[in-house]
C-alpha cells in the first residue's frame, strides 16, 4: 500500500546579515538552511553546518538542494 503524501509549510525569511540579503528556509517553526546570494549566483547552506554545500544560478535550484538534503538526512 502507498503512502500518502504530507504536505508540509515551507515559510522563507528574508533578512539582511552584514549589509547582504539572506533568505532564511523554515519547516514549521525549524529553520533548516538558507540561501545567499554572492554576484550573480547563490549559495545553499545547510544550518547544521554552516557551510555552502551547493553553489547554484537560481534562487529556485538553492531552495531545491535544501529541501532535498533536509529530506535526505532527516530522521
Amino acid at each position: 500500500m502507498a503512502r500518502k503524501d504530507k504536505a508540509i509549510s515551507v515559510t522563507l525569511n528574508e533578512t539582511k546579515v552584514n549589509g547582504q540579503t539572506v533568505t532564511e528556509v523554515l519547516i514549521g517553526k525549524q529553520m533548516i538552511g538558507q540561501v545567499i546570494q554572492v554576484g550573480e549566483r547563490f549559495d545553499a547552506e545547510m544550518v547544521s553546518d554552516n557551510q555552502p554545500f551547493a553553489h547554484t544560478k537560481s534562487f529556485d535550484e538553492s531552495l531545491q538542494e535544501i529541501l532535498s538534503a533536509y529530506h535526505l538526512h532527516k530522521g
